[in-house]
């Protein structure tokens, strides 16, 4: 299966151009042409449900395996090979799309037009990356304790920085406290507690699972022909179909609002309200969902913003962000102890405002200008394009950065309200500072 997305100029903005096919089954190559960048980037991202008992093993495979690989069997070794290609680099992510938890592992370099005497540097690049996912650096069938103890070090210092920037951590809790019967309430690290108990066996069966079962999103940006990159990933990946499963979104219903207050030695207490919303249906809605959230707080002329932090002074903060993928949407908000009752009523009572229509056409084209810039801007970065695109496959969403933008544009403040309609409060977590 192959398709392609052609793509022309909006204004002064020019365009990428989206190339996917299958390498097999549960296995795509998508090439985003754009030829504004001095480097590339190839990624690959394996995508799991997102599981208490995996996710820790995970996120610490995704570490210990960019450390070194069989060719190139420790840090220095592997770092000498990625200075020999004009300094070329390897970055293993970890996020959460969903009840699905994506591990990436990418590789960037320069552009094959910038190599000296007509190098392919893309395809070593990719060859490299095949590499480091399909034969890692073993010592009797386990990977090396030592890179799986530094690597274990990092990652619970990820953790507890998470834990410690409190508007992180309450937003945090807010989420696992909503979806607690839900996938989603885990971390996209695991727990601490899971890290620190993580065996080497533990390690190897999570390379194995990813191998076999996960879905595979391989991309490649930049300028450089991907025809190369795609015989080599063809290489490692035909003989490796896999059956993936199309989990379905764990969306809980409403019931009585759930009200958790923690104490903890703060200077400022964080308010965080967890509402359900409606599943988008199409792409058109997913985007009419995001515009909402940007009208009630994702601006500086939002009415959170306005009213509740600039009109009443009630917090030093003041913002909403939807999951269109859970179907969820948080407000967040750094509070006085004192008003932090104060500031859940001016929130609840902006949300009626919208629910009743009442928004101005300045609101609506502010929000518009916000979201289309925020689509528009993963045109100026590698990583976030490289983001944007696993997050559309992973809906089944064909749209491109500057269509979606396109699509904002077109909204109207009707299909704004009935989505708003449908914002029912589902739990309210506080952090107290002493």
């Amino acid at each position: 299966m192959i398709f392609l997305i052609a793509i022309e100029k909006i204004g002064d903005v020019v365009m990428s151009e989206f190339k996917r096919k299958e390498i097999c089954e549960g296995v795509g190559f998508t090439s985003i042409i754009d030829d504004r960048f001095k480097r590339g980037r190839i990624g690959a991202a394996l995508i799991v449900p997102l599981e208490r008992k995996t996710a820790a093993a995970n996120a610490l495979l995704s570490c210990v395996l960019t450390r070194s690989c069989k060719k190139y069997p420790d840090f220095t070794a592997l770092s000498r090979k990625l200075s020999s290609l004009y300094s070329a680099a390897i970055y293993p992510s970890v996020r959460r799309i969903g009840d699905y938890q994506v591990i990436a592992i990418s590789a960037s370099a320069i552009e094959d037009r910038y190599s000296l005497d007509g190098e392919t540097i893309s395809a070593e690049l990719a060859e490299l990356l095949c590499s480091i996912i399909f034969e890692p650096n073993m010592i009797n069938g386990s990977f090396s304790e030592e890179d799986v103890e530094q690597e274990r070090r990092q990652l619970i210092e990820n953790i507890d920085a998470e834990f410690n920037d409190k508007r992180t951590y309450a937003v945090n809790r807010c989420v696992e406290i909503m979806c607690r019967e839900e996938p989603f309430s885990i971390g996209r690290f695991g727990s601490r507690s899971d890290v620190e108990n993580l065996t080497q066996e533990d390690i190897y069966n999570a390379w194995q699972h990813l191998l076999k079962n996960a879905r595979v999103e391989i991309t490649m940006l930049g300028s450089s022909d991907p025809d190369s990159a795609f015989e080599k990933f063809r290489e490692y990946f035909k003989d490796k179909p896999r059956k993936t499963s199309n989990k379905s979104i764990t969306v809980s219903e409403t019931g009585d609002v759930k009200r958790i207050a923690e104490t903890e030695d703060v200077s400022q207490s964080k308010l965080v309200m967890g509402f359900r919303c409606k599943y988008p249906e199409t792409k058109r809605e997913c985007i009419a969902s995001s515009l909402m959230s940007a009208v009630l707080g994702g601006t500086p002329t939002s009415k959170l913003f306005v009213n509740v932090r600039e009109k009443q002074s009630l917090c030093y903060y003041c913002a909403s962000r939807v999951d269109n993928e859970k179907a969820m949407m948080l407000i967040d908000s750094g509070v006085e102890t004192e008003n932090i009752e104060k500031t859940e009523t001016a929130v609840m009572e902006q949300l009626k405002e919208l629910v009743k229509g009442n928004i101005s056409e300045d609101e609506i084209n502010s929000a518009k200008l916000a979201l289309k810039n925020a689509y528009i801007s993963c045109l100026d970065s590698l990583p976030a394009l490289q983001s944007y695109h696993i997050g559309r496959v992973n809906r089944g969403d064909g749209l491109t950065p500057e269509e979606s933008a396109e699509i904002v544009e077109t909204i109207t403040k009707d299909e704004i309200v009935q989505l708003a309609q449908y914002i029912r409060l589902d739990t309210v977590f506080s952090l107290i500072g002493n």
